[in-house]
């Protein structure tokens, strides 16, 4: 009504704002109930009783409480978002949930079984590429007296879809080798060949000789060799007035490297053929 004269308001218009609600996430029990079932006819007439139950539903990790939603929620947080386990330890407690970080761990392990059949899968996909990245880092591992263990990575790029149809969809691929310790060239040489495929193509990497046991077509990487040149720019200091040093001038022809693969980003395979 109008405060003014007492009539009807007709709508004209309207505003609207939006705002942010953050929905904690929910903790349920899934309880399953199996019911019982038995003969009374051969439990008085004959030699054994008859009884029936259906199967336990099947689980990732049999004879416990994780399910598949659980396990991704854990992997998720550790793998992806760095939580470690006995963070995740106090989330739990603060829904009431008492989930010790020793049961979880004992669940990544049996999670790194369940996805053995896929990084198998990956892994033969990615010895079929013709070029793959390597490249290694060391690893503190807690409670070890090595001093020293390393993670192995290798990746694939997306410039080469596979012809079969079902590797179809899989670029990109990225995957880890742990080592305790090692970082001798058999860790490059056993990862790349395996009893069904063997790596042919090239492999691309900095400059340690470990990876000279493994391949013999080896391509070195830009970001590695452009560090070098920086060094040594830095190192002779600044130059003379309308003097280019020969690390200046390396320096300038990969930055036109960098700026063509950057141009050439989102060409399909057969367009970068033909860029000009």
């Amino acid at each position: 009504q109008c405060e003014c004269c007492g009539h009807e308001l007709a709508l004209m218009g309207q505003d609207s704002s939006e705002k942010l609600k953050f929905i904690p996430a929910q903790i349920s029990v899934i309880e399953h109930v199996r019911l019982k079932y038995s003969c009374k006819h051969c439990e008085t007439k004959g030699t054994q009783a008859n009884i029936k139950q259906a199967p336990v539903p099947a689980s990732p990790i049999p004879k416990s409480v994780a399910t598949p939603s659980l396990l991704s929620q854990l992997i998720t947080s550790k793998y992806q978002y760095a939580l470690p386990l006995y963070r995740q330890e106090t989330l739990f407690k603060q829904h009431g949930i008492a989930l010790s970080r020793q049961t979880m761990a004992d669940w990544m392990m049996k999670s790194a079984a369940l996805f053995k059949p896929l990084y198998d899968l990956l892994h033969h996909h990615l010895l079929r590429q013709d070029v793959i990245h390597a490249d290694e880092t060391t690893l503190k591992v807690i409670n070890d007296e090595r001093v020293k263990s390393y993670m192995w990575v290798y990746c694939a790029g997306a410039d080469k879809p596979s012809t079969e149809p079902r590797y179809q969809g899989l670029r990109n691929i990225v995957l880890y080798d742990y080592q305790d310790g090692s970082r001798a060239g058999t860790c490059v040489s056993r990862f790349l060949a395996t009893e069904q495929t063997v790596f042919n193509g090239y492999l691309q990497v900095d400059g340690y000789a470990a990876y000279q046991q493994a391949s013999n077509k080896l391509v070195g990487c830009w970001a590695h060799a452009r560090r070098k040149f920086k060094e040594a720019l830095i190192a002779q200091g600044k130059p003379k007035a309308g003097k280019v040093s020969k690390a200046d001038m390396a320096l300038s022809m990969i930055a036109k490297l960098y700026r063509i693969e950057t141009q050439i980003q989102a060409l399909s395979l057969e367009e970068r053929l033909y860029f000009r």
